[in-house]
């Protein structure tokens, strides 16, 4: 006759089969972090301590299991188990601690003066959009607390351009361009004087182009940056440089970023608005908010526990992973809630600037600029952007036809920019575009050129 297992074995096998589970499972998380949309690549330490964390959890099961039938029963072993675990936990504590992995949360903010930062002297927001006061550029520079070399050649204006934005008799000469735009039209992630707009301005010298690009901002921008400076240049043809995120920076303030310095005398970057992205709603940060995005992009805890969770370097990475899955999934979050909100705000925004255009007698042309994950397909923005070119009769130049992902990295590797042979590759064709515009004034001159009309919607 059979004799059934004790209740005894079934729970210590339970036990066992959820340790060696909870093993596989964490060295699965270790590993999968590195292929999760958002996260950075490569297999780091934190990962590879998760993953050996996983795996020491399965063989400390095993041993226990082994332990077990050899000695007839589990309970003499539960204390020695625990202990091990939290040996282990320690262990991977100190070595996170050496390695300086820092922790999810920073530290306490009682010790943080308030304000614990002052907005930066060197960056102003007026009529004309957001952008750098040239007159405190130098010290900046010379402290070190800008970082990158185009800021710190601006023209009296505080934009990234070489002449500055003044009437005078030279305007009359040539041909007279305006760019608007964000961070690409600014030229971040080229070598100085190779970005698309630089890379035209070398190849007609005889023109005139003013470069208001300013980086995370939108079409928003652009109008107002249109609205200060076209009057004076009174440009033949302006070019906005329009890129995907666009669509989510016009549903913001034009000034929802702050440039500032903390406490320490550090400059920072940091959003002041948002997107809440539960709600979909804009709202303004708080000093906590604030504070806790300075040092980790992210909000403040929701409870004490994951408060306590992630101010250890091992709890850290718990909420590490679930950021990285936040941000992947916050794409798919706006894609649905909020692409008609965005579509909404841009329609008024482009609207606004074509009509701004055709008072002003200039043509208008929009380079449409792929973000680096419409390669692994288009996203809902860009197919949303190329139907607004086509419903408010815009033309456009789309530059994915000429671009592959290796045009893309820069001064970061992976980052979301053109790099020099990028923005080589566009400078040289909307050259070639410009050319026949100077001879005949007509856009649909230059082949790569949409031109939407009523009857072709």
């Amino acid at each position: 006759m059979k004799v059934s297992p004790s209740k005894r074995a079934v729970a210590w096998n339970a036990v066992f089969r959820l340790l060696i589970g909870l093993g596989i499972l964490t060295s699965l998380l270790g590993i999968g972090m590195d292929i999760i949309p958002g996260s950075a690549p490569g297999f780091n330490l934190p990962q590879l301590l998760l993953t050996a964390a996983g795996l020491a959890l399965v063989l400390v099961a095993f041993a226990w299991r082994s332990a077990v039938v050899r000695g007839g029963g589990g309970t003499k072993y539960w204390a020695r188990i625990l202990a091990i675990a939290a040996m282990t936990l320690i262990a991977l504590e100190l070595a996170l601690v050496a390695a300086d992995i820092p922790t999810y949360f920073p530290p306490p903010m009682d010790d943080v003066p308030h304000p614990f930062y002052q907005p930066a002297p060197w960056w102003t927001c007026d009529e004309a959009g957001c952008h750098y006061v040239q007159e405190y550029i130098d010290a900046a520079c010379e402290s070190g607390q800008l970082a990158f070399d185009r800021e710190c050649l601006v023209n009296q204006q505080g934009f990234h351009d070489s002449q500055d934005f003044v009437a005078g008799d030279a305007l009359m000469s040539g041909l007279r361009i305006l760019m608007l735009g964000d961070s690409f039209t600014f030229g971040l992630a080229a070598d100085i004087g190779k970005s698309y707009v630089e890379t035209i301005e070398a190849n007609l010298p005889q023109s005139i182009v003013w470069n208001t690009g300013i980086f995370a901002t939108g079409t928003k921008q652009a109008l107002a940056s249109f609205q200060v400076y076209a009057p004076i240049l009174q440009p033949q043809l302006t070019i906005l440089g329009f890129v995907m995120n666009d669509f989510i920076n016009n549903m913001l303030p034009v000034d929802h970023r702050i440039l500032g310095i903390d406490w320490k005398n550090e400059p920072f970057r940091i959003k002041r608005y948002d997107i809440d992205e539960h709600s979909g709603n804009v709202i303004k940060l708080g000093y906590e908010a604030l504070y806790y995005r300075r040092y980790n992009y992210a909000y403040p805890p929701d409870s004490e526990l994951e408060r306590l969770i992630g101010r250890t370097r091992l709890g850290s990475l718990l909420p590490r992973f679930f950021k990285a899955r936040m941000w992947a999934d916050k794409d798919e979050i706006f894609h649905g809630s909020l692409i008609s909100q965005s579509v909404d705000s841009t329609r008024e925004y482009l609207k606004a600037l074509r009509d701004a255009a055709a008072a002003q007698d200039t043509a208008l042309l929009i380079l449409v600029i792929q973000s680096r994950v419409d390669f692994t397909g288009f996203t809902p923005y860009y197919q949303a952007a190329l139907r607004l070119f086509e419903e408010l009769e815009i033309a456009y130049l789309d530059t994915s036809p000429l671009l592959d992902i290796r045009d893309y990295g820069g001064r970061f590797p992976d980052g979301p920019h053109w790099n020099t042979v990028g923005h080589q590759k566009v400078g040289n064709m909307l050259t070639d575009c410009l050319a026949s515009f100077q001879i005949s004034g007509d856009l649909s001159d230059c082949e790569q050129v949409e031109m939407p009309s009523a009857g072709m919607r």
